[in-house]
């Protein structure tokens, strides 16, 4: 549920602050009440070019979770299918399609599961260290839409330095407009994440 006085999505219980939000009628706008991905796939797209508006309206978005998950899964899976191909040109077909299956399902498992640790992490240090008002779960709408930033990667030569500028600049502004911290203590939680993110492929299952 969303309060109609300060604007936050809350469950059980919530405890008001008594000051209402000021939003644009736009932005105060109710989200689809029925199946339309094309609405969540603008909003993804406006997160990826750090329209703050939109990473508000997706955090206040129960819906937005769902097709956030779409959106990560179907952008994680490109960036492990595409360079898994491109090793494998001279492999018989159904060895690599057993070979794909198996390693794709356990390369979303750890990317998926390293995500969420290092979010939850920098959430908690949000919350403790600079006083962030957001939740876990409002974090996470606007990052999993505007996580298609990282198929920058395939540009090349600078895809992987244009994926880490897009994604930094994502977690920051949404760890600022969602936690309420301001934008230089964001950057230094988005340059850490960032980091950590750009490990990640050399704790893959994947061999060439």
């Amino acid at each position: 549920m969303i309060c109609s006085v300060c604007g936050q999505d809350y469950g059980v219980a919530h405890n008001c602050a008594g000051v209402a939000a000021f939003m644009t009628p736009e932005e105060a706008a109710p989200p689809p009440s029925g199946f339309d991905p094309i609405y969540y796939l603008r909003l993804a797209f406006n997160i990826a070019r750090w329209d703050d508006m939109a990473i508000r309206r997706a955090s206040r978005d129960s819906n937005a979770i769902g097709y956030g998950v779409v959106v990560w899964t179907v952008s994680a899976f490109l960036i492990l299918l595409i360079p898994l191909l491109l090793a494998r040109t001279e492999i018989p077909a159904p060895a690599l399609l057993l070979a794909l299956i198996s390693q794709l399902s356990m390369g979303l498992a750890i990317m998926a599961a390293v995500m969420l640790l290092q979010l939850g992490l920098c959430h908690l240090i949000a919350k403790w260290l600079f006083g962030g008002k957001g939740t876990y779960l409002q974090l996470m709408r606007p990052l999993l839409l505007g996580w298609c930033v990282n198929l920058l990667i395939f540009i090349p030569f600078l895809g992987l330095l244009a994926a880490g500028i897009a994604w930094t600049a994502v977690l920051m502004l949404v760890f600022e407009e969602v936690e309420g911290i301001e934008r230089l203590q964001a950057f230094f939680i988005s340059a850490g994440i960032n980091l950590c993110f750009f490990l990640i492929p050399s704790l893959l299952p994947i061999r060439h």
